[in-house]
């Protein structure tokens, strides 16, 4: 095994995350739970480049941003986490979390936080 990967919450609102987990539950649970199966994908060595879209629920959104969707919730809003891994670091930046109809939205700000970060 690699060296461990760190999650970071710092670029994300965590009252945004709490309000979202108030009203999407499970939707949330999944998400985050779908996170810990990519950080253990990449302590186990596999490369971010191989991950977009394998496992499904882990798509690129393009400039270093990754959304991880929730699974196996019938029902469910649709829910995107969006995160900036940093590889050399091993960390991965949690920058929000929205639905479907946020998702435009939801990226652009990812987007744009990444840029921030990035200065």
């Amino acid at each position: 095994m690699q060296d461990e990967w760190e999650v970071d919450f710092s670029l994300v609102s965590v009252n945004a995350l709490h309000r979202f987990q108030r009203n999407h539950v499970q939707e949330y649970a999944s998400c985050l739970r779908n996170l810990d199966k990519i950080i253990m994908l990449l302590e186990d060595g596999h490369p971010l480049s191989r991950l977009d879209r394998n496992p499904g629920f882990f798509r690129s959104e393009r400039k270093g941003v990754f959304r991880i969707g929730q699974t196996a919730l019938v029902g469910a809003k649709e829910t995107r986490l969006y995160v900036y891994p940093v590889e050399r670091e091993k960390v991965m930046y949690v920058l929000g979390i929205g639905t479907k109809e946020s998702q435009a939205s939801d990226i652009n700000e990812a987007h744009k936080v990444v840029k921030n970060f990035k200065k």
